[in-house]
């Protein structure tokens, strides 16, 4: 990442902020620069937006913290930043906590209670490598085509040194040795904050020479050990993976999960991590295409289904009054308005892959070369913070997201948003064109990205809109566009916003089959039940599992009742906007399985079929198809117990109760021995009766049993 105050921190104190950001003051180019308006303040959100470094002092004056307001203002409700190693722990075990305590103090008195602390850097004194060096080195090319991700302004004044980010000494060390600094850095921290910070990242951007340069397998020490101390600190709270800067090695994070896969108290500790840390930046799509690949890196190496947070995203402007207006040398940057509709985009993109937190990088421009800034250093504001707005207004708390993809027309829907149904649509294409959306509600609200709304009505139960078309190509390749044109929000609501009712339809008292049909049905005051979910259990006791999910169905074949058992059933429906109605509390039908029923059984003879045709055939001396007289006979269920007490002899008869659904088997065998061989005949016949109460005969005149072909293994003795 570009140098902020997370690498500014080790060598310079908090206190020294204000003066850091003249130090790396740019003058100011010759373009507009876009003043607008806040929306209203986001009072009420879902909490999954945050945004990195809200809590800078005035870039100006060096005092109070204006950034944190406007961040909440804009539905931010959480901040991340760094607790840097060297400045906390000036020497071994000299600790210097003052500047952080009061920092955290402050973001939860002003609200920002949600903080991600980044355990970063190796101080002099802990470094495996010598005395501090020249910079950091970091490879020479971060921008092959095809992507983008910040790279640091270098600052004669600052020292980031290859100390700095080399791993600690002792690393290899149990975490609570007293020679393991880095597990003792991590535990005192975090058992100082642990009322305070729930969430804790180790280190940034590992696969970065920058950050880090240790190998891969260094890391996932680093992350082993920093996960163990924070769960003796603090066993509730989060570890997150260190943010991947992901595009300086996709292969890194793979390698990583290797190691701990092979680690064998891996599987028991989540494999040293709650949480995987992803960054990506300036192509709005990556944030769909590599969550995907970054979550099929962790299935192929078998590290559990870890959620994913977005820790650092955005795309740096350049039309700013602020910023160099040259776009040549920004192939991935963008104007402002082209970063608002990344913004939206982004966000859609973020719930569609199933991200669980989105971070935006950054609150401000506060010591950057570069500027991602949803509010400038004068505390204006550019269109992203509207945008952000829009999103953290609208894109919340869906109980279903998908995505689709038309040619160049992309759109993501939120169903059950508190405002209904919300369809996320941009243009991938650089040409204008119109999208049509199926309605579900006649009238609809469409939202821009500056949060100016109007009411449109369907037209033969479809919304045409006109998407424009995209912009932002880069200057590399022109036909590359790495954001799509402005976004469309479509909201359909129903007035009043309520979720539909269902129910299951009662079910006899006693049921006297295993299978049985369970139905229900659901009603809706405007766009209409679209889904339902089913659940049943088994007694009162029982823990409710699925029995149809989202479905369109309103009946289902139950298959699995057990004699004696009494099963518990009930519903919840979906409408078209999204609204989904929550479970009762009780059950709505239920039935006991009455499956006992009465089964005769006789064989009048056994007989040798020795052409297997079930017929016996005469007479006896030319087909060898002799009577029978010792034959085994068992009746075992479906655990192969006996169902009655076996018999021997040539025929048989008895009454016993079975129960309907389960599978029998009934097994006659017999064995002739004499003094050259032995010879098995043996037959099985299986069963399944449907009904309970009922009376079943199973009656057989003769019974043919198979010869049976037996090998025998010579038998081996040897001594000792």
């Amino acid at each position: 990442m570009k140098l902020s105050t997370r690498q500014v921190i080790p060598f310079l104190g908090l206190a020294f902020m204000a003066g850091l950001t003249l130090l790396l003051s740019t003058s100011p180019a010759v373009a507009e620069m876009a003043f607008i308006s806040p929306l209203p303040s986001v009072g009420e959100t879902d909490g999954r937006a945050g945004a990195c470094y809200s809590f800078y002092p005035d870039p100006e004056t060096g005092e109070g913290h204006p950034f944190i307001q406007p961040a909440l203002n804009a539905g931010s409700r959480w901040d991340r930043f760094d607790f840097s190693w060297p400045n906390i722990e000036t020497t071994n075990n000299n600790w210097n906590f003052g500047a952080y305590d009061t920092l955290v103090d402050d973001l939860h008195a002003a609200g920002m209670e949600n903080l991600v602390g980044i355990l970063l850097w190796t101080p002099d004194w802990a470094s495996s490598v010598g005395a501090p060096g020249g910079l950091g080195a970091f490879s020479s090319d971060q921008r092959p085509f095809g992507w983008y991700a910040p790279t640091p302004r270098v600052a004669s004044t600052l020292r980031a040194t290859s100390v700095a980010s080399a791993p600690p000494q002792g690393l290899y060390l149990s975490w609570d040795d007293p020679g393991n600094h880095w597990g003792n850095y991590v535990y005192t921290v975090v058992s100082r904050y642990k009322d305070r910070v729930e969430y804790w990242e180790m280190w940034n951007e590992p696969e970065w020479d920058y950050f880090w340069t240790g190998t891969s397998t260094d890391y996932a020490q680093l992350l082993k050990i920093g996960y163990q101390a924070t769960k003796a600190a603090c066993p509730d709270c989060t570890v997150l993976f260190g943010g991947l800067h992901y595009w300086a090695n996709t292969s890194y994070y793979r390698w990583v999960l290797s190691t701990l896969n092979d680690d064998p108290t891996a599987s028991q500790n989540n494999y040293f991590f709650d949480v995987m840390s992803v960054h990506l930046y300036s192509r709005s799509s990556s944030i769909y295409d590599e969550v995907a690949n970054i979550r099929s890196g962790m299935t192929t190496y078998n590290v559990g289904d870890h959620p994913i947070w977005l820790t650092e995203t955005g795309v740096p402007v350049w039309d700013d009054g602020l910023v160099d207006p040259d776009p040549s040398k920004y192939d991935y940057a963008a104007t402002q308005d082209e970063a608002a509709a990344y913004l939206i985009q982004s966000y859609a993109n973020a719930w569609a892959s199933d991200v669980e937190r989105y971070f935006f990088f950054r609150t401000h421009d506060s010591d950057m070369s570069e500027y991602f800034g949803l509010i400038r250093n004068d505390h204006s504001l550019r269109p992203a913070y509207v945008a952000y707005q829009v999103a953290n207004t609208y894109l919340i708390s869906p109980t279903l997201v998908a995505r689709e993809t038309a040619g160049s027309h992309r759109r993501v829907t939120l169903w059950g948003t508190p405002r209904g149904k919300a369809s996320v649509l941009w243009n991938n294409s650089p040409t204008a064109s119109d999208y049509t959306l199926p309605a579900v509600i006649e009238t609809a609200t469409l939202v821009d990205r500056l949060g100016i709304t109007q009411t449109i009505s369907a037209s033969g139960g479809f919304y045409t809109l006109t998407l424009p078309g995209a912009t932002a190509n880069l200057v590399s390749n022109s036909a590359d566009y790495i954001i799509g044109g402005d976004p469309l929000i479509l909201i359909e609501s129903e007035t009043p916003n309520e979720p539909p009712t269902s129910t299951v339809h009662p079910l006899p008292m006693i049921t006297y089959s295993p299978t049985f049909t369970v139905t229900w049905e659901g009603q809706d005051n405007e766009s209409g039940v679209w889904l339902y979910d089913v659940q049943m259990r088994d007694g009162t006791g029982g823990e409710w599992v699925d029995l149809a999910h989202s479905t369109t169905a309103t009946s289902t074949q139950f298959t699995s009742g057990r004699h004696g058992h009494t099963y518990y059933f009930r519903s919840r429906a979906m409408d078209h906007v999204g609204n989904r109605s929550d479970w009762p509390a009780d059950s709505q039908a239920h039935t006991e399985l009455d499956l006992a029923s009465t089964l005769h059984l006789g064989i009048g003879a056994f007989f040798a079929d020795e052409n297997r045709d079930d017929v016996w055939n005469k007479p006896i001396t030319e087909t060898d198809e002799i009577t029978m007289t010792q034959v085994t006979l068992r009746l075992l269920d479906e655990v192969g117990a006996d169902v009655v007490t076996p018999t021997v002899g040539s025929a048989v008869k008895f009454t016993t109760t079975i129960y309907a659904g389960q599978t029998y088997r009934l097994l006659a065998t017999s064995i002739e021995r004499s003094a050259e061989r032995e010879i098995y005949h043996e037959r099985t016949l299986s069963f399944t009766w449907p009904q309970g109460q009922q009376t079943y005969t199973e009656t057989y005149g003769v019974l043919g049993l198979w010869r049976m072909e037996r090998a025998y293994l010579p038998l081996v003795m040897r001594n000792g």
